[in-house]
């Protein structure tokens, strides 16, 4: 009975955190889609301005990423981490409440900043927790859930602040933010009431069997985090990390836009945005599919599988990708349309599938080389890394199309390169992964050993 109530309860929290994990980026997909109806209805707002609200989130999100994910360690000596958790989404929650009642840009942006340092403290936190929730043949399949909550959530959040941005008045967008926040609220609430904190390290095989009430002194230290460092394959990752953000992020704000270059119809504008979001639907699948993947092969001892899934579904999807955002739209007859429809929905639908199988193994392999102490910190620099890379690429696009748009397309290609170039760096972890793999087992062995000892 015991069990089975623990496996309630792990449930009851890993859905929570993925609701949470969905909503912050359903909200987060708001903006794209209202840029016009805040220049428009928003006073003191710019283009620019824009530019600034984007790269500020960014910049104090990461900050709020460093913040947690190193003493996030430590805050949980004296705080339970849902507790930290629970006061920092809140936080994010309260600030985007109050964007519906932004009088001016200023406003709006001060809330947006405030609301980014809270909302940077969900990753490194639960992640952490996750990690503590399942053990390492599950976590790549529930990583790569959670990744399922991020692309479905910013998928949602872009259709329903467009069509309340859009087809219900110049304070539309306002309702948008409004009732997102209360969804975000209920979520919380739900997280609260049914989430519960594992203890740290008891996922891991060596210390399943500990007794009840036994600690391990789990501190972060400046030697620690030279540490993390050492592992070639925490290393591999987050340089390709970077990398995909830099294309990621530039084609989620870029993508529909350029691709609506491409299409001479009635209203290429909702075609684009059709196109784009029924290919991306192929991350969804390919972050589960990728993490199961990865787990089998680690349950069946070939870890090298884990990481060749990732580093073949990349190569293979760019590659897609590459068709999917340059090749011309056939649009002179029926025949010519429905063609084109077939053919860049397949090439964009596999090409994100195949992309997007390194999500769940890129969280399970941190969790698999790393100590449980550094792992918040290690998905932490993964948040820092993604972002790293948005602010460069986006910085990157626009300054390539400042003086002619026509470079549009080069910067679509130079942005896709970088990705397959990131996907190189998989080959990292393919010869360090196995053994350090084998070194964290050794070592989770011996601190087994260690507790042991202090308990007789």
């Amino acid at each position: 009975m015991k069990d089975k109530d623990h496996v309630m309860q792990r449930k009851r929290t890993y859905n929570s955190l993925w609701r949470l994990y969905f909503m912050y980026y359903f909200i987060g997909g708001f903006i794209p889609v209202n840029i016009e109806n805040l220049l428009v209805n928003l006073p003191g707002t710019t283009n620019f301005g824009i530019g600034v609200v984007v790269a500020s989130s960014l910049l104090i999100g990461s900050i709020s990423i460093l913040i947690f994910g190193y003493y996030g360690g430590r805050l949980s000596e004296k705080f339970s981490r849902k507790k930290i958790l629970s006061i920092t989404i809140a936080i994010w929650i309260v600030m985007y409440s109050l964007v519906p009642f932004s009088v001016n840009y200023f406003f709006y942006l001060t809330c947006i900043i405030i609301a980014s340092f809270g909302g940077g403290a969900f990753l490194p936190i639960s992640f952490s927790i996750i990690s503590d929730l399942y053990s390492p043949t599950s976590r790549g399949q529930k990583y790569g859930t959670m990744q399922l909550g991020l692309m479905l959530g910013n998928g949602i959040g872009i259709i329903f602040g467009g069509l309340l941005g859009n087809y219900t008045g110049p304070i539309g967008w306002r309702f948008a933010y409004l009732i997102g926040s209360l969804f975000a609220l209920i979520t919380l609430i739900f997280y609260i009431l049914r989430g519960f904190e594992p203890e740290t390290g008891k996922a891991e095989p060596e210390l399943k069997n500990l007794e009840k009430g036994v600690k391990y002194d789990y501190k972060i230290t400046f030697n620690n985090l030279i540490q993390l460092f050492k592992h070639k394959s925490v290393i591999g990752i987050l340089i390709f990390i970077l990398c995909q953000g830099i294309s990621a992020s530039t084609l989620g704000t870029w993508g529909i836009f350029y691709i609506t270059t491409k299409i001479i119809a009635e209203d290429p504008g909702l075609i684009a945005t059709t196109l784009y979001l029924i290919a991306g639907i192929g991350s969804l699948p390919g972050s589960i599919i990728g993490g199961k993947l990865g787990d089998s092969y680690a349950e069946s001892g070939k870890l090298r599988g884990r990481v060749l899934i990732p580093f073949i579904g990349i190569l293979l999807g760019v590659t897609l990708l590459f068709g999917f955002y340059l090749i011309p739209f056939f649009t002179s007859t029926t025949i010519a349309i429905i063609f084109s429809w077939i053919f860049f929905l397949a090439l964009g639908f596999i090409g994100n599938f195949l992309a997007n199988l390194h999500q769940g193994n890129t969280f399970a392999i941190y969790s698999e080389v790393t100590v449980p102490e550094l792992r918040s910190t290690a998905n932490s620099f993964n948040g820092l890394m993604a972002n790293f890379g948005a602010i460069i690429g986006n910085l990157l696009i626009s300054s390539l199309i400042e003086s002619n748009l026509a470079y549009l397309p080069l910067a679509i290609s130079l942005v896709l390169s970088v990705q397959v170039v990131g996907g190189f760096f998989w080959l990292i972890p393919y010869f360090s992964y196995p053994r350090e793999f084998k070194e964290l087992r050794d070592l989770m062995k011996r601190r087994k050993l260690e507790l042991d000892g202090r308990t007789h």
